[in-house]
């Protein structure tokens, strides 16, 4: 009974950390691959994403997908987020909710918004 016990919790223990840290499988896009076809969609906080010019970028912070999916339209979705753990678990939700999901844009390593990429 204790060896089933310790199997369970150290799977949750596995499938946790690799529902977070394990990298998705969609690719990092740069600013000059969007296309107008692209719903870009902002997993950010609120206080980081509102100050970010993408006037279109649709703002709905990760922990919030599961209450606000519907909002989301249908479309190739491409997910900007600060860091890996934010895209990672936001590209998860959104495919098991039925989501296209085709890329993610890094905050931190790109200003999305910024230069060739005009949103607003």
């Amino acid at each position: 009974m204790l060896l089933f016990i310790t199997l369970a919790i150290f799977s949750v223990l596995i499938y946790m950390v690799y529902y977070r840290y394990a990298p998705v499988r969609v690719k990092e896009m740069s600013d000059k691959e969007l296309r107008d076809c692209h719903i870009i969609l902002d997993v950010r906080d609120y206080q980081d994403s509102y100050k970010s010019n993408c006037d279109q970028a649709l703002a709905i912070p990760c922990g919030y997908l599961k209450r606000y999916y519907h909002e989301i339209p249908k479309g190739p979705i491409v997910v900007i987020g600060s860091s890996s753990v934010e895209y990672n678990v936001s590209v998860r939700q959104l495919k098991r909710l039925g989501f296209n999901v085709v890329g993610y844009i890094s905050a931190v390593r790109k200003q999305p918004c910024k230069g060739s990429l005009s949103m607003g």
